[in-house]
């Protein structure tokens, strides 16, 4: 759990999937702790940002119904841009391509130019793109009547309009105006974004590398470790060069498909907290013996996920292997 306007993980959930019925349901079940985390210590969540996993939808609509519940723009943008390039790849729907990038941004300008977050202005400037890529720019509501932009001649129309009563803009118009968007668009996160936990997951990825597997509570350390350096570090700003220059670098990341991002160059980060860990740790020790402190600790601990399989007796198991050899050679 994450406070997005600073960008500073408060609370940190480990989850092992034998905990639950699979492992589809990990993730309910860590902002299902979390929560509670939160409410034990007497505060009160009035917005929260999450992707669209369906059963945490149902549980903050049924359990946190004070809470406003906003969806992250880059996972609707996601699913959106998937849908339109299996449609552009059909017959006769290759004019779709141009667009969607286009309507991928407009997508996100309907969240940003909407501070009030107000439902149906959101919804009608969405689905005003429908029209405006057949070239038709004014009656798209009583809330948003026409469209923002200047006259498009010239230089500022750089793709052909789609054309109406075509099977491309009828299956274009079958995503806009389907039901599934018409749920996320009232609930657009305007303001803060997920994009920080990203950050924060791929500061896990130094501290808990997936190809090492470690004990449940060296596990709970690794997070917890990596939470305190992305707070530490959250803020960095941006490295100059020998003449005070900004610095920015070239990416060219899987996604964009051969298309480049400029990223801005970081300082390099810092590590005090764990000079403050070392202090905390020699008081305590010095105050009385560690064994008798009381280190909040998970209280249980579950079963490894070998733990339900079968183990034979070891000697069984060797010569079964020896068998094994011997009958391939």
């Amino acid at each position: 759990m994450m406070d997005l306007d600073e960008s500073r993980v408060v609370d940190v959930q480990l989850v092992q999937s034998n905990e639950v019925k699979s492992s589809y349901h990990m993730e309910k079940e860590g902002l299902i702790r979390s929560v509670k985390t939160f409410s034990d210590a007497g505060i009160t969540i009035q917005k929260i940002v999450t992707d669209r996993h369906v059963q945490i939808l149902k549980w903050v609509r049924e359990n946190m119904p004070k809470t406003k519940h906003c969806v992250d723009i880059w996972h609707v943008a996601k699913g959106l841009k998937k849908k339109l390039t299996a449609i552009s790849k059909d017959k006769d729907c290759d004019a779709l391509t141009p667009w969607i990038k286009s309507i991928s941004n407009h997508l996100y300008w309907v969240a940003a130019s909407t501070p009030s977050a107000d439902p149906s202005l959101m919804m009608e400037k969405w689905q005003s793109v429908a029209n405006h890529v057949q070239n038709i720019h004014e009656g798209h509501g009583s809330l948003f009547e026409k469209c923002c932009h200047g006259d498009l001649s010239g230089r500022e129309r750089q793709k052909k309009w789609i054309k109406p009563a075509t099977k491309v803009s009828e299956r274009l118009d079958d995503v806009i105006l389907s039901n599934q968007m018409k749920k996320d668009i009232p609930m657009l996160s305007t303001g803060q974004q997920t994009s920080s936990i990203e950050a924060y997951h791929s500061v896990i990825n130094h501290f808990a590398p997936k190809m090492i597997g470690f004990s449940y509570h060296g596990m709970i350390c690794r997070l917890q470790l990596a939470a305190l350096h992305f707070n530490e570090n959250r803020s960095k700003l941006q490295a100059v060069d020998k003449d005070g220059v900004l610095r920015y670098r070239l990416e060219f990341p899987k996604y964009k498909k051969g298309e480049h991002i400029v990223r801005k160059v970081k300082v390099h980060s810092t590590f005090d907290y764990v000079e403050n860990l070392t202090e905390v740790v020699m008081s305590m020790a010095e105050r009385s013996s560690l064994a008798k402190q009381r280190i909040p600790i998970p209280p249980t601990v579950p079963p490894p996920l070998c733990h339900d399989f079968l183990h034979p007796d070891m000697s069984d198991a060797i010569a079964g292997m020896h068998s094994r050899f011997s009958m391939n050679f």
